[in-house]
């Protein structure tokens, strides 16, 4: 199998669904990069892998993810000069979790809390 440049459509709406999302993909073999794009909510995947069973994944772990490209990868260029902003993080303005991501009951008779 050849390398090739996977783009997905999935939502991400909290920096766990992120994490949560990256270490999904992370386990495949055959993986040489991965970029996440929280504006398009995308998640580019280079390598030789099979996009179906990356949204097989995805799906099964209840992050709805859609295949929007299939490609071959971009050949990197010569000497780029790397531009950098330090202070530009993306993931400062998500929220620590979404309403997808928790999963803690709170019972009003008893002060301790039940996670399922």
């Amino acid at each position: 199998m050849s390398a090739k440049k996977i783009v997905l459509k999935v939502s991400i709406m909290c920096n766990k669904c992120k994490v949560c999302v990256m270490s999904i993909i992370a386990k495949f073999d055959g993986i040489t990069s991965m970029a996440l794009d929280l504006e398009k909510s995308t998640v580019t995947v280079v390598g030789a892998v099979d996009a179906v069973l990356i949204v097989k994944a995805l799906r099964k772990a209840k992050k709805p993810a859609e295949i929007v490209t299939v490609g071959e990868p971009d050949k990197p260029d010569e000497k780029k000069p790397d531009e950098k902003k330090p202070d530009d993080d993306p993931c400062k303005n998500l929220p620590p979790y979404c309403k997808a991501c928790t999963y803690v009951v709170y019972d009003d008779y008893q002060p301790l809390c039940i996670i399922l």
